[in-house]
């Protein structure tokens, strides 16, 4: 039997994971595992959780669309998310953010799905590279609507050389991130 190398079967999976398809804020996401057996000498099996399309998560809000991009921005400080210049209008984000086991409180493993080793998710013990962006857009019945969106890849970090794994999200961020929104913006 012929065994592929794990860095040329990630390769293969990370550039078919890398062609989401672009448009509309809403897209489906489409999660799958993989198992990935490898060994030198040990056989041990990698589970690995793929996605090919990622979400933006949606947040109505009553309140108008820079109203709404102010208290998001706000969420953002409240929740220590780390933000980046953003080239877009009423958006905040980081589009490389390295973190590892918490973001805003959340244990990693309930905000993303990157496989599992020996029943331990990977999510809670690998260095996460994540790319996270919310945006306001105004709503279609007045108001504002707030998206916000995760693509993540994730590596182990006992020094090896695997190429970094697609890892998909949970929504929990997202959700954390919504409902603080709204708690702010009805308690005002």
């Amino acid at each position: 039997m012929r065994h592929l190398r794990p860095s040329v079967l990630l390769l293969v999976l990370g550039t078919a994971c890398a062609s989401a398809t672009s448009g509309t804020p809403e897209t489906t996401v489409a999660p799958s595992t993989t198992s990935l057996v490898v060994g030198n000498g040990k056989m041990s099996t990698m589970n690995i959780g793929t996605t090919n399309t990622y979400t933006a998560i949606a947040t109505s809000v009553s309140v108008s669309p820079d109203s709404a991009y102010q208290v998001l921005t706000r969420v953002y400080t409240m929740l220590e998310i780390p933000v980046a210049p953003v080239d877009v209008k009423r958006a905040v984000g980081n589009d490389e953010i390295k973190i590892r086991r918490r973001i805003a409180g959340i244990p990693m493993q309930n905000v993303l799905d990157c496989g599992d080793k020996m029943g331990t998710p990977n999510a809670e013990t690998w260095d996460i590279h994540m790319n996270l962006l919310s945006y306001v857009q105004a709503g279609p019945d007045g108001g504002a609507q707030i998206f916000t969106r995760i693509q993540a890849l994730g590596n182990p970090t006992d020094g090896s050389t695997r190429d970094l794994t697609p890892c998909s999200t949970k929504g929990e961020l997202e959700k954390k991130i919504g409902d603080t929104i709204l708690k702010l913006i009805n308690n005002k």
